[in-house]
């Protein structure tokens, strides 16, 4: 990747390394930006990519996407076109890829590269809270879009969690009387 902060990432790597230290620059890590308008931003695998990735290596991908037009910071500032899309395993959460096209992209793509760069998995990161009205809750909106398992987490479908919370809020409804006539 010909870009000078890859290339200054590459140069304290080999300073680690020669002193003695254990340090790896994780390519896929590395967020590439066009400074166009609006700007464009990419980190970790493109969609293509990841689908050949998965064929060899035998895992599914999943894509999900969320469009700059929710956010209100950047409906403020009349920009509301831009897209981010994340590539990621749902079964385990695995962030792979993640693209931005839409106002001030480039500033964006460092939540996503340095998840990529941590191995941060997305049911770790999808709660971070996000200051309002932020460009940086795209990016908080995306990473609550996906879809990931939680099977191998708690051993049980989204259905069932989805049937015992209905059930919990039901409960502390009827409980502080919120919901009069199902107390019995």
């Amino acid at each position: 990747m010909m870009l000078a902060h890859a290339a200054s990432a590459q140069g304290i790597s080999v300073v680690e390394q020669v002193t003695g230290r254990d340090h790896v620059l994780n390519h896929l890590s590395v967020p590439a930006a066009c400074f166009t308008h609006p700007e464009i931003s990419m980190v970790g695998l493109t969609e293509p990519q990841a689908r050949e990735k998965a064929e060899k290596e035998g895992f599914e991908i999943s894509v999900a996407k969320t469009s700059f037009k929710a956010n209100t910071k950047a409906l403020a500032e009349n920009e509301g076109e831009g897209l981010a899309k994340l590539i990621y395993k749902p079964d385990n959460g695995e962030i792979l890829g993640v693209h931005i096209f839409g106002l001030h992209a480039a500033d964006l793509i460092h939540e996503a590269s340095n998840a990529v760069a941590l191995g941060t998995r997305i049911q770790d990161i999808r709660f971070a809270v996000h200051a309002h009205p932020t460009l940086s809750e795209v990016l908080d909106e995306l990473f609550k879009s996906a879809k990931v398992s939680f099977g191998s987490f708690l051993h049980c479908s989204q259905e069932l969690l989805n049937f015992y919370l209905l059930r919990f809020c039901d409960y502390v409804l009827i409980r502080h009387k919120l919901l009069p006539g199902l107390e019995s």
